[in-house]
């Protein structure tokens, strides 16, 4: 599960190599899914303390593609440091409520 977590890192995280100095502690909430599973994305615009990022799975390189599992999935970063990921279970859908992640990030900051 690391490896997914860095890939999708490295894709969403191309920074240059001195912005990593500024944003060490940035909180981002990433957020990937199928187009044809759009119907189960989660709304995660009312998180507060973190940059929200969403990316089709289709739109990814064939790497990512190969190691996401279960759509949607959702994966908080500390800088450029994966903190913790939820994925779906075989309905597509991820049993997550808004709050647990809100909770996650609040004890990052």
């Amino acid at each position: 599960m690391k490896p997914l977590m860095l890939l999708v890192g490295l894709l969403f995280f191309p920074m240059q190599v001195n912005s990593f100095e500024t944003s060490a502690k940035k909180i981002t909430v990433m957020q990937i899914n199928a187009k044809w599973n759009k119907q189960n994305n989660i709304d995660l615009g009312n998180l507060i303390g973190c940059d929200v990022k969403f990316a089709w799975l289709e739109d990814q390189p064939k790497s990512i593609k190969e190691s996401v599992q279960t759509v949607p999935i959702v994966v908080i970063y500390n800088g450029s440091k994966p903190v913790r990921q939820w994925s779906a279970d075989l309905s597509f859908k991820l049993q997550i409520d808004l709050n647990e992640i809100q909770k996650t990030v609040n004890s990052i900051r």
